[in-house]
């Protein structure tokens, strides 16, 4: 740290005390890597991201960097175009091919070896794994996340009601309705006399205001298992909505518009998520090789704005993974989409797109 002040062009003294500091943070940041055998592709993008001095002088630092440590890595046309995205310099980048070529190459394999020491067996990634983990991410209000490991359960075991009845949970908490129907429905055809199936689908239809559903599926839940506590609420609970609804007078007949009063249509509407039913043009989006490589999968939900023409004028991921969300915006933007109509008239809209980016096909 003491050389990097000291190869300063302008004296300590000259220097604003913050900027000093931040020059020092980010030294001991690089200080902290170089006691790892070699820099990873993952420390050189941190590194450039980190907004501690100006993007000059991270360039200058991570070279010297390179240069000291050496790195993990092997350049590719992939990777570099990576880097010079995310700022590298032609310093940088010329440290980096240098280092690239004195990555060790892995020794061939010997003809005789020894006894092999016992390695354990890592966890296999079957239903058991994919359902335990979505559950904890169920419970921790990850339901992106949940709903992407319970779709990998349910393809590996078709027949678990309790898969599809905890993946319609997470839907109902995404407010995706129709998804989260068609899976309480799935886990009521596998398990009839499961109460929980019963119970969320009624509490489906409660929020939609169907009200005669959700008394139904609510007495069938209590039927099922007295003991289910919410079912019993949910069914006294609309019960009493039914009740009072019923005790209205009823509505009056609407008003009749006269013929030469224009009605006015709505400036925005809320579509909902869109797919390419509702497209013009769905752009997919270019799966990044970086997120490929470090295994990067998930869900992405991008909140769209459109003219009335349909066109995308504003995407902006929502949630997902940070090195997915890109792709997902940029591909939303592209797209284009049929106007949205309040009546006879075209007016502005909002929506969303999810795009599933998953390395098995």
């Amino acid at each position: 740290m003491k050389s990097l002040f000291r190869n300063s062009s302008v004296s300590n003294s000259r220097l604003p005390f913050k900027f000093i500091l931040a020059i020092f943070v980010l030294s001991f940041s690089i200080a902290t890597v170089a006691q790892q055998p070699q820099l990873t592709l993952a420390d050189l993008l941190v590194g450039l991201r980190s907004k501690k001095v100006s993007l000059d002088e991270r360039n200058a630092i991570l070279a010297q960097a390179v240069v000291r440590r050496g790195i993990t890595f092997t350049l590719t046309p992939e990777i570099e175009k990576e880097l010079g995205v995310t700022g590298a310099s032609a310093v940088l980048l010329d440290a980096v091919r240098q280092k690239s070529a004195a990555v060790p190459k892995a020794a061939p394999s010997p003809t005789v070896v020894a006894a092999a020491t016992p390695v354990p067996t890592p966890t296999p990634q079957d239903f058991t794994f994919y359902r335990n983990r979505a559950d904890s991410n169920l419970v921790n209000g990850e339901y992106v996340l949940a709903v992407a490991d319970y779709d990998k359960a349910v393809s590996l075991k078709a027949d678990s009601p309790i898969a599809f009845l905890n993946r319609g949970r997470a839907h109902l908490n995404l407010n995706d309705y129709n998804s989260a129907r068609a899976d309480f429905e799935k886990s009521i055809e596998l398990d009839p006399k499961e109460s929980k199936a019963y119970y969320n689908r009624g509490l489906l239809s409660e929020r939609v205001n169907t009200l005669d559903s959700a008394a139904a599926d609510y007495q069938k839940a209590v039927d099922l298992d007295p003991s289910n506590q919410e079912a019993a609420a949910g069914l006294k609970r609309v019960r009493g909505l039914l009740q009072a609804k019923s005790a209205q007078p009823p509505a009056p007949p609407p008003a009749v518009v006269k013929p030469d009063v224009p009605t006015t249509a709505p400036e925005s509407i809320n579509l909902g998520s869109l797919t390419s039913a509702h497209a013009v043009r769905m752009v997919q989006p270019i799966y990044s090789p970086i997120a490929q490589r470090a295994r990067i999968e998930g869900r992405v939900v991008v909140e769209v704005e459109l003219d009335a023409q349909g066109n995308v004028v504003s995407a902006k991921a929502a949630n997902g993974h940070q090195f997915l969300r890109g792709a997902a915006e940029e591909a939303a933007r592209k797209s284009k989409f049929k106007p949205a109509m309040a009546g006879s008239q075209a007016v502005k809209a909002t929506a969303s797109i999810t795009y599933n980016f998953s390395l098995t096909k």
